[in-house]
């Protein structure tokens, strides 16, 4: 028996592994050929040439004909991905996938991407319009003319993927959107902390800190309350506060919004930092950019540069850096005259409003397998019914507010006609880091800020029936706040709190901790600054808040625990027992700071989901025995230490804290994920460090651009350019991503070209 089952085993592992081997020689049969098609529009000969890593770099005469090449370029590596995300924009999943997919298409279907889409199209100034359409051209001749070439996830799907549209283009837009605006969620739990005193919710919620780091000052100093005072005031009352409505599982018909434990949840977020020339070692100035987003295969970016030629074939102006696969042109670049980076603001562009129904909107989700369904979103007067009785505003339902004056922002040329493309830029609020070769450095903010009234905050749900919690517009782009050249010479943005109220603004944000901004700038404070020292921050792995929780609570860590945090430097390598530790350590501290702080609430403190904990968390730490004992806390040290007492050194950083990128078809496992996941590797960093690095999300690419050499920038992404499964360009970027390239040689953004050009012609 023993035998027949061992030969059993044999035979299946056999016929597995030959199933693989078929996937994988269909896989390579489905590679990018070398075919070059007529694309309609083209007006004069496009040449393209790749470097060692498959970036190519598309010399044309004319953007827009570059445009239409970009087009074929991305459809030919991402055209999957971009099938997804249209798909997913507009909740069209199940179509492909059945009914497992349902819930997320009527989550989407809810906020009606499709129609918002079309309509900013036909809204949309002239030139946005030729941009988007010439992208459509490229992608509709790759799909034409290529099909044996899409790609094997549309093999095994059994898809045929339909023509691009520019309203797909939107789609991408607003589904970026939502990935750095979706905030709805917070609104209802900020509401459930109105059983708390208000100044308990504002030690729990605080928007100001001791540590902010602010590019725009405020206008007098405005320290964070005392611990010892917050604490005191905010003294629950005698009896139970009574645990508020709103606090039902939160879900999106069916879709879970789930509470993660250990404070700030892992958000989306970015660095970007600039050092004017008066502080580097070459006397230019140097700008850095890693935008933090979730890990997929593909990855977020395609990379790219374009040259625009004369007729005589020079060189007249060239662009270069990273596009969003479905979307044209280039989002954070450098030309021949300046170069932008981008991270989030957090601006707050969501309101709910507690109001009835006045009317409603079909959808037809088409089901893979199985009929069709039809079901009738709830519509308020404010947007649709997010929940029964709750609708939405979103500055992203508002197509006027969809606008990407790509060509502008690309072929800008100072800081004046960078801000006059930045003021038709109204999508997802960012803040715009500058510098040129003219030494200049700056940065602004830019997308729409709602203006609210004088008592609402947008922090919690409205009354809708009263119009004077409408919004009456949105904030005059000439109003953003911007600083060009501040005389301390640098520049730092990590989503922190930047906008302070000098600015004569209100500004409803969800700001992270300051701790990557306040890392970040202690390592620029320098003079002699070079870009190898700039690689070498955006990989720095300090956690400055897990190192002042250790020192602060090592009385009361097991001795032995203690002994081996003494002079521990805060670093969160992958092979580092300290950092597990430490990473557990806070997270267990403000567990029980925050379980202190709620006790009669009826409120846990994994429901409570701040975005900025840190502060609440080194506040306390910060606060005498005394002071929790008047705020009716209980014995600071008998707190903490149950807490943290039962820590212990066991296993690495690394074994926990995993890269782990899932190809959609990979995500169960088994044959399929052998051949569509790329290799799990061991991470340092951690979400607090200047290297954020989580198994879910990190740094996306790392680009670094120092004036004094154009031609040295580097760019590197977490896998590879290409979205093909078998191709060598998948995944030939990860281990510089992962180990770092400080000298830059390996990660040249434009690299020599090798092997013949692909050649398209009008």
């Amino acid at each position: 028996m023993r035998r027949w089952i061992r030969r059993m085993a044999v035979f299946l592992v056999v016929l597995l592994l030959a199933a693989v081997v078929v996937v994988v020689v269909d896989v390579r049969g489905q590679l990018p050929d070398r075919s070059t098609p007529r694309i309609p529009g083209l007006r004069s000969r496009v040449e393209v040439r790749f470097d060692a890593r498959g970036i190519p770099t598309v010399r044309a005469r004319a953007l827009g004909d570059a445009l239409r090449v970009q087009g074929y370029l991305q459809a030919r590596e991402r055209l999957f991905q971009m099938e997804l995300a249209r798909r997913v924009a507009g909740g069209e999943l199940s179509e492909l996938v059945g009914a497992v997919a349902l819930p997320l298409d009527r989550r989407q279907r809810v906020y009606g991407f499709a129609g918002v889409a079309e309509a900013a199209v036909r809204l949309a100034p002239e030139d946005q319009r030729a941009d988007a359409q010439a992208l459509a051209d490229g992608i509709n001749a790759f799909i034409s003319t290529r099909p044996g070439r899409w790609g094997v996830e549309f093999q095994l799907l059994g898809l045929h993927p339909r023509p691009w549209t520019p309203a797909d283009s939107v789609r991408v837009l607003l589904l970026m959107h939502q990935q750095l605006s979706e905030t709805w969620q917070r609104d209802l739990l900020n509401e459930s902390l109105a059983a708390l005193p208000p100044a308990r919710r504002q030690f729990l919620t605080p928007e100001v800190s001791t540590d902010d780091v602010l590019i725009l000052p405020d206008a007098e100093p405005r320290p964070a309350p005392s611990t010892s005072a917050l604490l005191t005031r905010g003294a629950p009352g005698a009896g139970p506060a009574t645990r508020p409505a709103t606090l039902e599982p939160l879900e999106l018909l069916g879709v879970p919004f789930e509470p993660l434990p250990g404070g700030a949840p892992p958000d989306v977020g970015s660095n970007a930092w600039v050092v004017s020339g008066a502080h580097t070692a070459r006397g230019k100035p140097i700008l850095a950019n890693d935008p933090h987003l979730g890990f997929d295969t593909p990855g977020t970016w395609y990379p790219l540069r374009i040259e625009l030629t004369d007729e005589g074939g020079a060189v007249r102006r060239w662009i270069q850096g990273v596009s969003l696969p479905g979307i044209p042109g280039l989002v954070i670049f450098q030309n021949d005259r300046l170069a932008i980076g981008f991270t989030n603001t957090g601006t707050d562009v969501q309101d709910l409003y507690r109001e009835p129904e006045v009317g409603q909107r079909v959808e037809t989700i088409q089901v893979k397998g199985a009929p069709a369904e039809r079901f009738s979103v709830s519509l308020g007067r404010h947007g649709p019914m997010v929940r029964p009785g709750v609708a939405l505003a979103w500055a992203a339902l508002d197509p006027a507010t969809l606008r990407a004056p790509v060509s502008s922002m690309m072929l800008a040329t100072d800081w004046a006609s960078v801000n006059a493309a930045a003021d038709g830029f109204l999508g997802p609020g960012q803040n715009v880091l500058y510098a040129d070769v003219d030494g200049h450095i700056g940065w602004r903010v830019t997308g729409v800020l709602p203006l609210r009234g004088p008592a609402d905050d947008g922090r919690v749900p409205l009354d809708g029936s009263s119009p004077g919690h409408d919004w009456s517009g949105y904030l005059a782009q000439s109003r953003m706040p911007r600083v060009l050249d501040p005389a301390s010479g640098r520049i730092v943005s990590a989503n922190q709190r930047g906008i302070g109220t000098s600015s004569g603004l209100r500004w409803p944000s969800t700001w992270a901790s300051p701790t990557r901004a306040r890392r970040i700038t202690e390592l620029v404070a320098g003079e002699g600054i070079d870009a190898r020292q700039v690689r070498a921050t955006q990989l720095d792995t300090v956690g400055i808040v897990h190192r002042e929780v250790v020192e602060r609570l090592a009385p009361l860590l097991r001795p032995e625990v203690a002994r081996a945090f003494a002079g521990w430097d805060g670093r969160a390598e992958a092979g580092s027992r300290l950092f597990r530790a430490a990473e557990e350590i806070r997270r267990r501290a403000y567990e029980a700071i925050a379980a202190a702080a709620l006790k009669g609430s009826g409120i846990g403190p994994t429901e409570l989901r701040w975005y900025n904990s840190d502060p609440t968390l080194l506040a306390a730490l910060r606060a005498s025995p005394e002071s929790w004992r008047k705020a009716g806390l209980g014995d600071r040290d008998a707190v903490l230490g149950a807490a943290v007492r039962e820590v212990v050194l066991d296993g690495t950083w690394g074994e926990h804290n995993r890269l782990e990128v899932r190809h959609p078809f990979g995500r169960g496992g088994g044959p399929l994920g052998w051949v569509f996941n790329p290799p799990e590797s061991p991470l340092a960093g951690c979400d607090r460090c200047v290297r954020v690095a989580t198994p879910e999300f990190g740094q996306s690419m790392r680009f670094v651009v120092d004036f004094s050499d154009p031609d040295a920038t580097t760019l590197v992404l977490p896998l590879g350019a290409s979205g093909h499964v078998g191709s060598r360009h998948r995944t030939d970027q990860q281990r510089d991503w992962l180990q770092g390239d400080l000298d830059g040689a390996r990660t040249l953004l434009h690299a020599p070209a090798v092997g013949p050009p692909l050649v398209f012609e009008p």
